[in-house]
């Protein structure tokens, strides 16, 4: 490939003693007529006329026409494949008429005179996709002199292999939930104590590789698949599996997470990826060779992503002929194969894979169709968007995560205005020079999340109290906040302090389970209480001196907040929404542990059926990235998606969903209100209301079982003042 893009000009410098390809390129540069020559000079505005026909001379109805880099140029063909546009020299590089059309190559011509018409001839992208073709390397964004495409695009591989995209197949908790391993036990002792199967499985990355893991918590494999991983069973990665017991069913997991494997296009066993599907995941070569959208089929490649792998011999090194399908019309260098689709500019394209109406995955099991009659939504990113204020074409998808590069002249990097030709391309838009970084969340200084939130406090004194209204408003994100994978939350923390202390909270939403805790009990099931004694068998096995005991009584009210999809309006009533309002009725310090037995700094107003929670202190100055703490039972709430499976477990994985209790995620361009109580004693006379959200990408329960870190992150904060 070198040689070739030696030959095309693409290189100033740097070619080395490459081979010469067999034939001259089928452009010719354009040279105005010097004035010794003796031929008359071309005029710097003309008429261009022509025809675009296909490899076959077949002519092209509908092309698109265009000087490089002028849309306001652009013409289409007739029915006869002619064409007719007007022609200003700006005086700058070579300039070329191109030809496009959905579906074809874009093709250039850098050669042209008055009264001289031209051909143009596109090359059509045959579908079927090609299963032969090999996925090309991207590069590492370093080095501009490899034969990938950091050759050109030096700064948009540089961004991708920094991103969240390039980390798709390896990351450590997609490969632990899918073959149902945990981090949390590195040996056979602790493993089987903890009631897992210590077993030789599949190394993920490699080809045929095997590595010792702890199989515990369940998986896809081991759960979809009931020929393998359960009790008594090899794992559903085992070493030594038969062939007969090897799973069959994936989750589909692989036709978003690892789309670049070779081959059959979706459908595949996420344990197939190695090499590039693994290091890179979703790659330059795998985006850019998507041909369409089709929003009616399931996510992923071979089904939403219609995948466009050439097909067509290629020339001199190419073994096929390059297709690289994007935004851009006029895109006619002969190794890219520029082929125009608009869907790359679209919010539909990001739907090929962040939107998910899910079937009952595990077997036997089913969804309720008459409140999931289109499946379980467990990815809405894009349907949240399609029904905000943010539907509109200049504020799609690509706008936040895919920024403006207000620098490079175009997506090459040593293109300038000067150089304007075919083989540097034209002149673009910052909007067109998108950087490659796909940023999520907590990318981008200032982080993207940090710019979504504005929280607000009305606080109002009352005879004995304060009442504190907190507004958590979602201003700055085009889709649900948070949103994409389940697991992630937002926890809402209130507090409350006078001139005499902190003051306790005695009403209002409190932090559900969703904000974590060690253990979780109730009162007369699980727990006994005695002055300040809980007897707790549960809780005392791993309470330590300092931990935090919260208590809560379900109050029968339910929060009647306004989350996406059926959530929000008047589709559900407020039971139905699942949020029950639990009052705080006080917390106690864990002074020592006795056998089953807490033992408390105080006594607590207890009662039968009290939800009681062992959890962390928030400290006085928290940290933002800090470790996640147990959180719940705390004055606040949780905004999240809460799956739950067919036995009515909570926050699980999205592959074993059959139900959503709850999702008062914030939609955008809208707000939620939040009340909370805390008591005033007598002779408090001023203080504060502090309210902190805090962005929690993990849950703790998922974290404890998986040895994965959970980490909070300080996203938004807001503090008003009272006085009697």
């Amino acid at each position: 490939m070198m040689g070739t893009l030696c030959w095309m000009g693409l290189l100033v410098m740097g070619c080395g003693d490459k081979d010469a390809p067999p034939k001259e390129p089928d452009v010719v540069k354009f040279v105005e007529t010097p004035e010794d020559s003796g031929e008359p000079l071309l005029p710097s505005s003309f008429e261009v006329t022509g025809t675009v026909v296909d490899a076959d001379d077949t002519p092209v109805m509908e092309a698109m026409v265009l000087v490089g880099g002028q849309m306001d140029t652009m013409v289409y063909t007739d029915s006869d494949g002619v064409f007719s546009l007007w022609f200003d020299d700006n005086g700058l590089g070579d300039p070329a008429i191109v030809a496009a059309k959905h579906g074809y190559r874009a093709a250039g011509f850098e050669y042209f005179r008055p009264d001289e018409p031209i051909s143009i001839t596109i090359v059509e992208v045959r579908a079927p996709d090609n299963l032969s073709y090999e996925y090309q390397e991207p590069g590492d964004g370093t080095d501009s002199m490899k034969e990938d495409c950091s050759h050109c695009h030096t700064t948009f591989v540089r961004d991708f292999v920094q991103s969240k995209h390039a980390e798709a197949t390896r990351n450590p908790m997609l490969q632990d939930l899918y073959a149902g391993v945990t981090q949390a036990y590195s040996d056979d002792s602790s493993c089987t104590d903890a009631g897992g199967l210590w077993a030789v499985g599949h190394a993920p990355g490699t080809e045929g590789e095997s590595q010792a893991k702890c199989y515990l918590g369940g998986g896809v494999l081991p759960d979809l698949n009931p020929h393998c991983g359960g009790d008594g069973q090899d794992p559903c990665d085992g070493a030594s599996l038969s062939s007969s017991d090897k799973p069959d069913a994936f989750g589909a997991c692989a036709d978003c997470h690892a789309p670049g494997i070779n081959g059959v296009a979706g459908g595949r066993d996420l344990h197939e990826a190695h090499g590039l599907a693994y290091d890179i995941g979703v790659h330059c070569d795998t985006c850019h060779k998507v041909r369409d959208v089709d929003l009616s089929q399931p996510p992923g490649v071979g089904q939403r992503l219609i995948m466009g792998r050439p097909s067509e011999p290629g020339d001199h090194t190419f073994v096929w002929d390059p297709v690289y399908f994007g935004p851009l019309i006029d895109v006619p260098n002969v190794a890219m194969g520029g082929s125009y689709q608009p869907k790359f500019n679209e919010s539909t394209f990001c739907a090929g894979c962040h939107e998910q109406n899910q079937e009952a995955l595990l077997p036997d099991e089913e969804l309720d169709t008459e409140l999931w009659p289109d499946g379980l939504p467990v990815h809405s990113t894009f349907s949240e968007w399609e029904a905000g204020p943010y539907n509109q074409e200049a504020t799609a998808c690509q706008f936040c995560h895919m920024p403006a590069n207000v620098e490079l002249n175009n997506s090459v990097d040593i293109s300038t205005k000067e150089k304007q030709s075919i083989a540097f391309g034209f002149p673009r838009p910052p909007e067109d020079n998108r950087n490659h970084t796909f940023r999520g969340p907590l990318d981008g200084s200032p982080r993207l999340i940090d710019g979504a939130l504005y929280v607000s406090i009305d606080v109002d004194p009352t005879a004995d109290g304060i009442e504190a209204t907190v507004s958590v408003a979602n201003i700055g994100c085009g889709h649900a906040i948070p949103t994409g994978e389940p697991m992630r939350s937002l926890i809402l923390l209130v507090e409350a302090e006078g001139d005499c202390g902190p003051l306790e909270a005695m009403g209002g939403l409190t932090i559900p389970d969703t904000g974590g805790a060690y253990a979780a009990g109730s009162v007369g099931t699980d727990i006994t209480a005695t002055d300040t004694t809980l007897l707790w068998p549960a809780a005392a096995a791993i309470a330590e001196a300092g931990h935090v005991v919260r208590v809560v009584r379900p109050s029968g009210v339910f929060y009647d907040y306004n989350g996406p999809g059926i959530f929000g309006g008047d589709t559900l009533d407020a039971e139905d929404k699942g949020m029950e309002i639990d009052t705080p009725m006080g917390q106690a310090v864990v002074l020592e542990v006795d056998g089953d037995e807490l033992i408390l700094d105080t006594a607590l107003d207890l009662q039968t059926g009290d939800r009681v929670y062992l959890g962390d202190e928030w400290p006085d100055a928290p940290e933002d990235g800090q470790p996640a703490l147990h959180l719940a039972g705390r004055a606040g709430t949780s905004f999240s998606r809460v799956l739950l499976d067919s036995a009515g477990n909570r926050h699980v994985p999205h592959y074993r969903a059959v139900d959503m209790e709850s999702d008062n995620r914030i939609r955008p361009g809208d707000n939620a209100l939040t009340s909370h109580a805390f008591e005033r004693p007598d002779g408090c006379a001023t203080g504060t209301v502090q309210a902190t959200v805090l962005y929690r990408p993990v849950p703790l329960s998922m974290a404890s079982l998986r040895g994965w870190d959970s980490t909070d992150h300080i996203v938004a904060q807001a503090t008003s003042t009272w006085s009697e």
